[in-house]
Parts: structure tokens; C-alpha cells; sequence
């Protein structure tokens, strides 16, 4: 099997979940919808901020998008995770009969959460591997992406709350991006 499957199935998800395993329900339900919120900041001011640095240095046009994703991405979330340390000091627990069902269910649901924006972030990267395009073009990361997209962005948008009040296209946005990255690669073995 390729090495973008084991890295991208299989180790992302087990790290995610050995990273949210230790924290109770309440701070994974909390997290999850800081996932949420930042996710969908971050998509919706990336391609500004990306726009504005390409503008002023265009050898950078294929990598500007994902860092700039990233980065909105870390900003916002580390600032919200700040504000409910200091709103939510004390973890909520279910007693002790529950603690630990609600736990795994907390664990299972941020992993899923993060993993889904983890891998509609990735539409955007800058990798252009044969290997990786195709994954995202149809393997579990880009099933995951599409439909992490469509709830989190797409709904939204069809709800009238898109950008310009146009709707989301999750299959567009995906091809897109993959086919830059494509390019990018194609154009630099020339």
C-alpha cells in the first residue's frame, strides 16, 4: 500500500486519538465546535489573506492558501481555547458510572472533527505527489474532506450565508485545488 495511505489513514487518526484520549467530554465538545468555528474562519478569510501575499510575491501562489488556512487556523483557535479555559475552569463530568462513555465519545467525536478539517485543508496543499493527488482524489482523506466540507462550509452557503451568496461547490473547490498543486508539479519538471 502507498505511504500517503499509512500516514493519512491510519497514523493521523490514531495520533488524534491518542492526543484527545486524555481529556474529558466536555473539553472534547468544546474543542469540537472551537474546530468548527476556527475551520470555517480560516477557509473563509484564507483566499483573502493568500490573495493579498500573492499579490506582492507570486512564486509563493501555490503554498499561500494552506499556510494561510493554517495559520488563521492556529491564531483563532488558540485565542477561543484561551476564552474557554477562562469561561470553563472546571471539566463537566456525567459521575462516575458515565465518566467513561462520555469520555470515549467526547475522544471519538473531536478525532473525527479534527480529522475531517485536517483532511478538507489538505484540498489546498501544496503537495502535487502523484500519490497524494490521487488520494485525494478518491481515497478515504478526500471522502472525509468532502464531506466535512459540505456540512461545515457547504450548508451554510446554501442557507444564503456563502460569499457573494453563492453556494459552496465542495467538488469544485476540491478539483481545483488538486489540479494547481498538479500543475505546480508539472511545471517545475519542465
Amino acid at each position: 500500500m502507498d505511504l500517503h495511505f499509512w500516514i493519512f489513514v491510519v497514523g493521523l487518526p490514531l495520533v488524534l486519538f491518542a492526543v484527545a484520549y486524555s481529556q474529558c467530554f466536555w473539553t472534547n465538545f468544546l474543542n469540537c465546535l472551537l474546530i468548527i468555528l476556527c475551520s470555517a474562519l480560516s477557509f473563509n478569510y484564507a483566499q483573502l489573506l493568500a490573495n493579498l501575499i500573492n499579490d506582492q510575491a507570486p512564486e509563493w501562489s501555490a503554498f499561500t492558501e494552506f499556510a494561510c488556512m493554517w495559520l488563521v487556523f492556529i491564531i483563532t483557535f488558540l485565542i477561543g481555547k484561551l476564552i474557554c479555559n477562562q469561561l470553563s475552569k472546571f471539566p463537566v463530568r456525567m459521575g462516575e458510572k458515565y465518566d467513561t462513555a462520555f469520555d470515549w465519545v467526547g475522544c471519538g467525536l473531536q478525532t473525527i472533527v479534527l480529522y475531517g478539517w485536517i483532511c478538507f485543508s489538505l484540498f489546498a496543499s501544496p503537495v502535487g505527489d502523484d500519490g497524494f493527488i490521487q488520494m485525494m482524489r478518491g481515497g478515504i482523506p478526500s471522502s472525509v474532506a468532502q464531506a466535512y466540507g459540505t456540512i461545515i462550509m457547504g450548508l451554510p452557503s446554501n442557507l444564503g450565508m456563502g460569499i457573494g451568496g453563492q453556494p459552496f461547490d465542495v467538488g469544485k473547490y476540491a478539483s481545483t485545488r488538486t489540479q494547481r498543486a498538479a500543475d505546480e508539479v508539472n511545471h517545475d519538471k519542465k
